[in-house]
């Protein structure tokens, strides 16, 4: 397992590298072509897309990679699983597709400021469908264990989507970013889908093809209301987040705190990738087992954790190059915000740890009001301490916010990571699976045996 870790944090680095890179240089060709506005408008029909995906497909993955990963090596089982999940896509996006169709008009007038953009609004669920299929192919590698193949697939569609991207925003301008957007998301796709059929020995297409298990229906449901939670208040967070500074310090104040922000997310995706690639599964496969789930995420929290704060520190050390490099000289008050936004950054990333350990138990109800204290923490947190610290008040409400999930979602979980305490060895024997020795036969006087 350790192994399988190691191997994953290399291949998360590698796409988050080259996601980076591909993320500024779309930036760069955005902002050259189309200006400022457009790269706002290319924002929202992404940010779009992106909510829509969050909100229907996370749970619909999230929910089928722990199930098929509990399956083990029962090969039919997990195809029943992969069956059904991809119905259940299906589904969703047809209904995505249709809500898309009925309110292209006022969508495209509010995001895009011209209803003539109406037509690439209802594209958008072709866009949505194809993100929800490659996330399903990625996760039934994850699966099987094979985070190479996902790495890959995930930096071949990324090189792919910005090629796209690029010469279609060149010529075509805005209606070409907004339709690029779409084919990108439908190349991935289809890189995704070569992939496995040609390179995975663990999967294959026609595992998806099968019939529909109800009870692995309701096990995939049943992850939904935390993931929705989860998909829909964080983006909302950042708005509000975002529209408090704005309007009580001025728009380049917000962008100071954005930059920070994103600097954070840069080097924090280099964990997030590389933990997503085996976590889920890896608590699949342990379930109805609690020692190996707790050691499990200890081991998973303590190495994300410490990766973290020693990426954390890196950057804390550079800061102020890394600020002049990154963005440029009229940047330079970002560096003042990074010392508590980097400590904030190591509590988000134990308290995520933390939170997909309550969504892999199935402890819903502590993971939405754990989730939405975490968004109030924050958005009125910022709210109060503006006056007093202006700008600074982000990342302190920021890190109070990541101490108070950290805190509430240890406690949600303190049966499974309590140390157990001793038993006799032939019951911690069956806890682990491991056969159990038969007791020696003893005669008492009345020739029982006890």
């Amino acid at each position: 397992m350790t192994a399988l870790l190691a191997r994953a944090f290399g291949w998360g680095s590698a796409m988050a590298l080259v996601r980076l890179a591909c993320s500024f240089l779309s930036i760069k060709v955005t902002a050259v072509v189309l200006g400022p506005a457009g790269l706002v408008l290319v924002a929202q029909f992404a940010g779009l897309v992106s909510l829509l995906q969050s909100m229907l497909g996370q749970g619909l993955v999230t929910g089928s990679v722990r199930q098929a990963a509990a399956c083990g090596a029962d090969r039919e089982a997990r195809r029943r699983v992969h069956a059904t999940a991809l119905r259940l896509g299906a589904a969703l996006a047809v209904v995505a597709a249709l809500v898309l169709a009925v309110g292209a008009v006022p969508l495209a007038a509010w995001l895009l400021a011209d209803r003539a953009y109406a037509p690439m609004i209802a594209l958008a669920a072709l866009a949505v469908a194809a993100a929800m299929w490659t996330d399903l192919l990625h996760g039934a590698l994850g699966v099987s264990k094979e985070v190479g193949l996902i790495a890959r697939s995930t930096i071949a569609a990324t090189l792919l989507g910005l090629a796209l991207f690029a010469g279609a925003t060149h010529f075509f301008g805005l209606a070409g970013a907004l339709a690029a957007s779409v084919a990108a998301s439908l190349a991935a796709a289809a890189v995704a889908t070569a992939t496995l059929h040609w390179r995975s020995r663990g999967m294959a297409l026609r595992d998806f093809v099968g019939p529909f298990d109800r009870r692995a229906c309701r096990q995939i449901v049943g992850v939904y209301p935390m993931l929705i939670v989860h998909g829909a208040v964080t983006p909302l967070a950042l708005i509000l987040v975002r529209d408090t500074l704005a309007s009580s310090l001025g728009l380049d104040a917000a962008g100071l705190w954005q930059a920070a922000w994103r600097l954070s997310e840069a080097y924090l995706a280099l964990i997030v990738s590389s933990v997503t690639l085996v976590f889920m599964p890896s608590l699949g496969e342990r379930v109805g087992q609690p020692l190996a789930q707790r050691r499990q995420v200890l081991r998973t929290l303590v190495a994300a954790t410490a990766a973290a704060a020693a990426a954390a520190a890196a950057v804390y050390l550079l800061r102020e190059g890394i600020v002049r490099v990154v963005f440029s000289g009229g940047f330079e008050p970002v560096a003042a915000l990074m010392p508590v936004q980097l400590a904030g950054d190591v509590l988000k990333i134990a308290g995520w740890i933390l939170c997909m350990a309550l969504v892999a138990t199935l402890r819903t109800r502590w993971f939405v009001a754990i989730t939405l204290l975490w968004a109030a923490c924050f958005v009125a947190g910022t709210r109060v301490l503006v006056p007093q610290l202006g700008l600074h008040a982000a990342t302190w409400a920021y890190l109070a916010a990541g101490v108070l999930q950290t805190a509430l979602a240890a406690w949600a979980l303190r049966g499974l990571l309590r140390r157990p305490r001793a038993v006799p060895p032939g019951l911690a024997q069956a806890a682990t699976g491991a056969p159990v020795a038969a007791p020696a036969r003893v005669v008492t006087p009345g020739g029982l045996t006890p």
